[in-house]
Parts: C-alpha cells; sequence; structure tokens
C-alpha cells in the first residue's frame, strides 16, 4: 500500500505528463498540441465548418472546453507563417494578431498546405483511444516538414516552458534537403513571413537560451518627421502606440503622432526640432520601442510523447528528416500489399475468362455451387469474382485486364525498388520537398 506522500508525487507526476502531453508542450513529430490535431482530424475531409460548429463535432475527442482557441489560433493569419486553416471572417489582423471574431460568425476548412503537407500519408497515422475509450484519434499526424519550427508555439506546463519563434518554409525545406543530402546544416534565423519580420542578430540569455533580436524599421520624412512602417517581431501595435503616448507626454523628444496604419503599418511621427539628426538610428530604435529580444526556449515533446526534448533548430532538422523517411517504407509497404491484392484480382479474372466461368455461371444454381467451381480452377478472390456480372467475362474484358496487370506489375516493381533502397527513399523524400517549395512559392497553399 502506498504512503500518502507515495500517492501524491504519483498523481503529481501522472498530472505533469497529462498536461505536457495534453495541452501545453507541441510534439516534434506534428508541432501541435492535442487541441490543435483534435480540430484537424474532425476536419480532415475538407468540408467547410462553422468555427462553432467544428468545436462541437471535436468535443467527443476533447475532452476540456469547447476549442474554439485552437480553431482560432491554426487559422491566424497573423498568427502563423502558415496557417494549418483557412478561415473566412474576422480571425486578426495586422494591428491586433488575435482579434479572433465569434465562432458563430467565423468559418474554416482544412487548408491546401494541411492537405498536401500535414495530412501526407494520413493513412498510416498511428492511432489511440481517445480520453473516454469511445473514440480514436491520432497520436501524431506525419508530415513533411517540422511544424513545429514554421509555426510560433508557447506553452507552460509543470516544470516546463517552451516557446518557438518560427522560420520560414523555403529556410526548414532547405535544411531538410541538405541533411538528407548528407550536408552539414546551419542554424537558420527565426522569420516571421506575415509581418516580413527577419531577425537581425541573436544572443545567449542567462539560461542557455538564444535571445533573438528583431527591429522595426522607419524612414525620414524630413527634420523633423519619421514614419515607422515595420514593428519588430513580439510589438503589438497598441504596445508601441502606447510607448509614443508616454514619450508625447514627457515632451523632451516627442511632439506628436498621426496613426494611419491598416493593412499596413504607417504611424509618422514627430520630434523636437534636431532631434532626428542628432539621434542614431540604433538609438532611435530604442528609443522608440523598435528593437525587441525574444527569448527562445525550444522544448517539445519526444515522437513518442512520452518526454520532454530540450533540442534547437539543426537537431530538429535532423531527428525529424531521419524519423519521418522511416514512414516511406511504410508507405510503399501499403501500397505494395494493395496493389498485390490488384494484381491478384486481375490474375483471377483473366483464369476465369479463359476457363469459361460466364458460361458455367449460367447452368449453375447456386452460388455456393459457382464459389466451388472457382476454388477448383485456383480463383483467390471467390466473392469478388463471383459477384461479377457475366457480361464482364469476354475477350474484350480480358484484354482490357491484361493491359491493366502489366501496369499494375510495373508499378509494384517501382515499390519494391523503393522498399529495398534507402537511398531511393530518400530521393523520393527530397523530391517531394521540392515539390513542396515549389507549389508554396506560387502561392498555392495560402487558399
Amino acid at each position: 500500500m502506498k504512503s500518502s506522500s507515495e500517492y501524491v508525487n504519483s498523481e503529481r507526476r501522472e498530472y505533469s505528463l497529462y498536461v505536457l502531453q495534453m495541452r501545453a508542450i507541441a510534439s516534434i513529430a506534428d508541432g501541435l498540441k492535442a487541441g490543435g490535431r483534435r480540430v484537424l482530424w474532425t476536419a480532415r475531409k475538407g468540408d467547410k465548418f462553422k468555427s462553432a460548429s467544428l468545436a462541437g463535432a471535436t468535443m467527443p475527442l476533447h475532452p476540456h472546453a469547447a476549442p474554439e482557441g485552437a480553431i482560432n489560433t491554426l487559422a491566424a493569419p497573423y498568427g502563423n507563417n502558415v496557417p494549418l486553416l483557412h478561415g473566412e471572417g474576422a480571425f486578426g489582423t495586422l494591428l491586433n494578431a488575435t482579434a479572433y471574431g465569434a465562432s458563430r460568425y467565423t468559418s474554416v476548412k482544412v487548408s491546401t498546405f494541411t492537405k498536401d503537407v500535414v495530412f501526407k500519408d494520413i493513412e498510416l497515422v498511428p492511432m489511440i483511444e481517445n480520453y473516454d475509450g469511445t473514440l480514436e484519434e491520432p497520436k501524431h499526424f506525419v508530415p513533411l516538414v517540422p511544424i513545429s519550427l514554421l509555426n510560433p508555439s508557447e506553452g507552460i506546463a509543470v516544470g516546463f516552458a517552451s516557446t518557438i519563434l518560427p522560420r520560414d518554409l523555403e529556410s526548414i525545406i532547405a535544411s531538410q534537403i541538405a541533411h538528407l543530402s548528407g550536408k552539414e546544416v546551419d542554424d537558420m534565423m527565426t522569420c516571421f513571413t506575415p509581418t516580413e519580420n527577419l531577425a537581425i542578430d541573436w544572443v545567449e540569455d542567462a539560461k542557455g537560451n538564444t535571445k533573438w533580436i528583431f527591429e522595426g524599421a522607419f524612414k525620414k520624412i524630413n527634420a523633423s518627421t519619421l514614419k515607422i512602417t515595420k514593428l519588430p517581431y513580439g510589438v503589438s501595435h497598441e504596445k508601441f502606440i502606447n510607448n509614443l503616448m508616454k514619450l508625447v507626454e514627457e515632451g523632451d523628444f516627442v511632439v506628436d503622432y498621426e496613426d494611419g496604419s491598416k493593412d499596413v503599418i504607417n504611424i509618422e511621427v514627430k520630434f523636437k526640432r534636431g532631434k532626428v539628426d542628432r539621434t542614431s538610428k540604433k538609438d532611435m530604435l530604442k528609443k522608440l520601442n523598435l528593437i525587441n529580444s525574444v527569448s527562445e526556449n525550444m522544448n517539445l515533446l519526444d515522437f513518442d510523447g512520452k518526454r520532454v526534448l530540450s533540442t534547437n533548430y539543426v537537431e530538429v532538422i535532423k531527428s525529424f528528416s531521419d524519423w519521418r523517411l522511416t514512414w516511406y517504407k511504410a508507405r510503399y509497404e501499403r501500397l505494395a500489399a494493395l496493389i498485390e491484392v490488384d494484381i491478384q484480382r486481375y490474375k483471377d479474372v483473366i483464369t476465369a475468362i479463359r476457363r469459361n466461368v460466364g458460361g458455367m455461371a449460367k447452368k449453375i444454381n447456386s452460388r455456393g455451387e459457382l464459389k466451388d467451381f472457382l476454388k477448383e480452377i485456383n480463383i483467390v478472390h471467390l466473392d469478388y469474382i463471383a459477384d461479377l456480372p457475366v457480361y464482364r467475362f469476354t475477350d474484350e474484358e480480358k484484354r482490357k485486364v491484361q493491359e491493366k496487370l502489366k501496369e499494375a506489375n510495373k508499378q509494384l516493381s517501382q515499390y519494391k525498388k523503393l522498399l529495398r533502397s534507402e537511398g531511393e527513399r530518400r530521393m523520393m523524400y527530397i523530391r517531394e520537398l521540392k515539390e513542396v517549395l515549389t507549389n508554396y512559392s506560387k502561392g498555392k497553399y495560402n487558399e
């Protein structure tokens, strides 16, 4: 029998693990927390949902509050480099990234990017029981790219915190291809593409985490006026305006400002005479709150979801790409098994036509007798052949099936070649990553 302290410690461990797995820390496998994964799984067929309807449809998998927050996070155009849900309605603006509309007024569907990249090989996704054992949900998806590096993620759990900044898709894929090609992988600057915020530098903070430095931008209008055209990552429009208001109140540097921001940042700031020319760019950025540093603490659940990995960009690229490559073998084993079934059916049809099964079927009195006859002539898929209509047993049909058999054998040969060679599978992975990059560059995944 456990002592009270042993029981309490055991329960604490269980609760800590539960919070890590279900709420706080994203998985290195698919870059998702449980709520987001459940939402995408429920929406996987690509139908358009009212956000409230999707939240309700997800509830049988999701034991917590309705997952509207996860839906908003996945669809936010100013919260992600590549949104995994395509949203219609209010999902944030440049000036307020979390200005979400009520879920009864917004709609979402799975984005094209999610269909092509996150749901790739969805047939292989490992399933687990949901919280009450009545349904199954995915343990994780098997995306082509590490989503954990693509979109920003934050979470706090017992003993762990995670802050992961975004990288652009092009850099991530370039790093994956370098690793899969046997080349060295370099760390990539964080980049938030919706506002074109690329980190300018990094330092190591007191805890050993990387602290990324971001700058805003301005241009000189005249001797006493600057126009702010970009805010640094992590500085909201509201925070920036509040800082300007304080500077105006102080009265010794900024005299006034005019905010014309809407679809772009457009803030004209008027200074006391001589301040613009006498202030260096670096000092001006600091004074205007246009420099921001954000510490990155890259904690992720491991591929099995059992422990937390304290990792970094390069290690995620390497471990994810190696892990994802193993799923190519599972893919081609599955496809080979499916096509072998088709091949045997084609062979059965050809055998049946040669043995005049169509003529025999007219003479046989019962389905049972027909199946006994089919077994005698070495037909494997008895029910399939027994269910074929009599008009299919013709020489013309045989020629068509022989052509299909030829193509199927060619395809099976290709699958077996891929199964024999990890190098071939590696090249296939690289080709698919390049295809993603090409399609994304054309804007396909913004739908």
